[in-house]
């Protein structure tokens, strides 16, 4: 870490290099066994080129395939409606046009296969532009910091200021250089939020917040709702043993 002899910033994604690695041409080789009822086996060896990038762009169609196959099955269930092979065709294609009609003010992490599927019906490319998009925001959504904010809890516009201090606090002194190192960086801030946070759950149960919390639950109770009771000691034992765990893993992670 703290290589400042190269350009690229842990957080950011270096498109040109990324584009190079996923176009570049790779051999594959597979050996297939068939065994015959005499006991014999027989093997056959296949070997071809491909990407990265169009290996994925075959599990995109794979999977996109399946969900239009799923919809059709499902019409064709009893839940569906029971209907005969060729209406549930029909019936899946409307569902098509309706999932088409709804991705452009869909959010990218809400897109499903089907919507993917919806787009192969009028074109080959249209489904790998929406795939992109999604890409995208899975980039996006990285490099900012947010899918770290939501795994340690709180995603509100502060919980996620108090998340990116941590995070910028660490990069700003360890400049990341990567992926791996920025993925380091956002372990870390992960772990020492969710350290925090255990750490003020033991401290309230400590000082009797989890005696409110049962005069609240017995408010409740008295219109019939039952909630299972956990002991002052048991209370305050379970977030001073998460918290244990936490600074555990945050060890683990630095190497310590």
């Amino acid at each position: 870490m703290n290589n400042q002899g190269q350009e690229t910033r842990g957080f950011e994604v270096d498109r040109p290099a990324r584009a190079v690695r996923r176009s570049t041409r790779q051999t594959v080789k597979k050996t297939y066994l068939l065994k015959k009822p005499t006991g014999e086996t027989i093997s056959r060896k296949q070997e071809y080129q491909t990407t990265l990038e169009a290996s994925e762009a075959r599990q995109i169609v794979a999977e996109a395939a399946r969900s239009f196959i799923d919809t059709i099955e499902f019409y064709k269930s009893e839940r569906g409606g029971g209907l005969p092979h060729k209406e549930a065709v029909q019936e899946a294609q409307k569902m098509q046009e309706w999932r088409r009609g709804c991705v452009e003010g869909l959010l990218p992490e809400k897109v499903s296969w089907g919507h993917l599927a919806s787009f192969a019906e009028l074109s080959t490319n249209d489904p790998f532009k929406l795939w992109a998009r999604v890409r995208q925001a899975a980039d996006d959504e990285l490099a900012s910091g947010k899918r770290g904010a939501s795994v340690a809890g709180d995603t509100t516009p502060y919980g996620l200021a108090q998340y990116l201090a941590i995070r910028d606090s660490f990069a700003d002194q360890w400049q990341p250089q990567g992926g791996i190192e920025a993925a380091m960086i956002d372990m870390m801030t992960v772990s020492f939020s969710l350290q925090m946070y255990w750490s003020t759950v033991a401290h309230e149960r400590a000082m009797r917040t989890h005696d409110d919390q049962r005069e609240a639950l017995k408010r409740f109770e008295s219109n019939g709702w039952k909630s299972p009771y956990q002991s002052e000691a048991d209370a305050i034992d379970q977030a001073q043993g998460s918290r244990t765990a936490i600074i555990g893993s945050s060890c683990a992670c630095c190497g310590n």
